[in-house]
C-alpha cells in the first residue's frame, strides 16, 4: 500500500488523537481505507492533505459544521462568506478590545498621578467618565457584546459543569475486549459488537458498554489500549480472546458529552477535585484512567439498528468514581 499511513502515523505527523480521527472520519470530512487483509484503517494523500485543511480551519476558530461546508464547496462561495463573518467578528473584537484599552490607559495615568486617593474615588472622577461611551459607541455594538458575554457566561457555565449528576453503578458481569495497537476502539469495539450480536445480549435486559484507555496515549503521541465491558448473564460462557470479568459497581460522578468531546474529561476531574461534597475514589492509575469509565449511552439501540460492524457512537457518559467526603 504505496504512501499509505496508519492512524498512529497520521495522529504523531499532526498531533490529532486517533479519536477525533475517528470523529471526523464519522462526520464525512475525510475518508480511510482498508487494504485486503489488511484490518487497520490507512490514510493516503488526500486524506492527509484533508487533515491539514482542517487543523488550520479550526486553529482560525472556524465552527467544524463551516469547516465542512467549506471543503464540500466544488467553488470558494462558502469560504468567502465564512472568512467575511469571521472578519467582522474579529473587527468587531478588536474595536471592543482598543476601547477597552484606551479607557485603561487613561485610568492608570490618572491612578498615577493620584495614588495617595481612594482607586473609588478617581473612577468617579469627570474626566474618566466621560471617557466610558467609547466602550459601547452604538446600540448594535452593544447588543452585540450583551450577546456574546451571554455566550462567555454560559462556555464558563459549561467549564464548571454545573450538570454534574451522581449516579450509583449496579454490581454487574461482564465480557471484556482489550486491544493494543492502531485504532483500538475499532478493534475492541468489533470484538465486542460481534459477540453482542450473537447473544443477543439486548434480549437479555438493559445492556450497557462501558470503555476506558489501557493504557491511555503516551504524552508523546503513539500506541495505546481500549477495553470495552458489555453487560452478560452471569452464568454466560464468553469465548476467547474475550474473558469474563465481574465489575463491582459503585458511585459515580457523571456527566454526559456528545461524541467528540471528549477534552471534557478535564472539565469533569476539575469539578471532582474541587467539589466539597465529593472525592475521586478510584483505586486506578493514570494509565487506566483512575478507574474512570466512558458508558455509550446510545449502545442498546444502536446495535440492534446496526448489522454489522461497530455502531456509532452519538452520546456518552464520561464517568468518575466518587465518595462523599470526611
Amino acid at each position: 500500500m504505496e504512501n499509505m499511513l496508519t492512524v498512529t502515523d497520521v495522529s504523531r505527523e499532526l498531533g490529532l488523537s486517533t479519536r477525533m480521527l475517528r470523529y471526523y472520519e464519522e462526520q464525512g470530512l475525510i475518508e480511510s481505507r482498508r487494504g485486503e487483509g489488511y484490518a487497520y484503517r490507512m490514510y493516503d494523500g488526500e486524506a492527509l492533505s484533508r487533515l491539514r485543511q482542517i487543523i488550520v480551519l479550526r486553529r482560525l476558530r472556524i465552527p467544524l459544521r463551516e469547516v465542512k461546508l467549506i471543503l464540500e464547496d466544488p467553488g470558494a462561495q462558502w469560504a468567502i462568506f465564512v472568512f467575511q463573518q469571521k472578519l467582522s467578528e474579529l473587527d468587531r473584537e478588536i474595536g471592543d478590545i482598543r476601547a477597552v484599552r484606551e479607557v485603561i490607559d487613561e485610568l492608570l495615568a490618572s491612578l498615577k498621578t493620584r495614588y495617595w486617593l481612594p482607586a473609588g474615588d478617581v473612577l468617579l472622577d469627570e474626566d474618566i467618565s466621560a471617557a466610558l461611551p467609547t466602550l459601547s459607541n452604538s446600540y448594535e455594538l452593544e447588543k452585540e457584546r450583551a450577546r456574546k458575554m451571554e455566550n462567555l457566561n454560559k462556555a464558563e457555565e459549561n467549564m464548571q459543569l454545573k450538570d454534574v449528576r451522581i449516579v450509583h453503578l449496579p454490581p454487574a458481569t461482564v465480557a471484556s475486549a482489550r486491544y493494543f495497537g492502531p485504532d483500538p476502539e475499532d478493534h475492541a469495539g468489533l470484538m465486542i459488537a460481534d459477540f453482542t450480536r450473537a447473544n443477543r445480549l439486548w434480549e437479555t435486559g438493559d445492556v450497557r458498554l462501558y470503555g476506558f484507555n489501557s493504557p491511555n496515549p503516551p504524552p508523546e503521541g503513539g500506541e495505546y489500549g481500549y477495553e470495552f465491558w458489555v453487560t452478560i448473564p452471569d452464568e454466560m460462557d464468553v469465548p476467547a480472546p474475550l474473558t469474563k470479568k465481574r465489575f463491582k459497581g459503585g458511585t459515580y460522578a457523571a456527566h454526559a458529552i456528545k461524541m467528540g468531546d471528549f477534552h471534557e474529561w478535564q472539565w469533569l476531574f476539575k469539578w471532582a477535585y474541587e467539589s466539597e461534597e465529593y472525592e475521586i475514589n478510584g483505586s486506578g492509575t493514570p494509565d487506566d484512567m483512575f478507574g474512570g469509565l466512558e458508558e455509550h449511552l446510545d449502545y442498546y439501540d444502536s446495535i440492534q439498528e446496526t448489522p454489522e460492524g461497530e455502531p456509532a457512537v452519538h452520546q456518552l457518559d464520561l464517568l468518575i468514581p466518587v465518595k462523599k467526603r470526611g
